[in-house]
């Protein structure tokens, strides 16, 4: 894929990113527990399709989701952020069966701090989407 390629993918994957994030934010005001579950589940797996995209030109589409963070820890290196990023991706991948799947109801305590992550990974990923050429 071409450096241009590369870059409007990226953009397309943040633009998904932060508008999962919005509907994410949107539900949990409006006290609906679990879509902003999902959605801030998705807003930060979108986010980290846009950094993976930027930082190496390519994602991983693999049905194992734990890998993902794996993979964003390595492309971020030494950033700052690397840590923190990994583990908010970590957190919510860890949440995605119950939240999709499962049977028990997601509370407004939970979600909340899923939508934080979310926003952390979308955050990140703006700013990084920035500092390309």
């Amino acid at each position: 894929m071409s450096a241009a390629e590369s870059k409007n993918h990226a953009k397309r994957y943040l633009q998904k990113a932060t508008e999962y994030l919005a509907s994410a934010e949107d539900n949990l005001d409006l006290e609906r527990a679990t879509p902003a579950a999902g959605d801030a589940i998705h807003a930060g797996i979108s986010a980290k399709d846009t950094i993976l995209t930027t930082l190496t030109g390519t994602t991983s589409k693999a049905k194992d989701h734990a890998k993902s963070a794996t993979e964003l820890r390595q492309a971020l290196g030494a950033a700052p952020d690397a840590a923190n990023a990994e583990k908010a991706l970590r957190e919510l991948i860890a949440a995605k069966a119950d939240v999709e799947y499962g049977t028990t109801l997601i509370t407004l305590a939970k979600a909340a701090p899923l939508v934080r992550r979310a926003r952390t990974l979308v955050d990140l990923a703006t700013r990084i989407v920035r500092n390309i050429p």
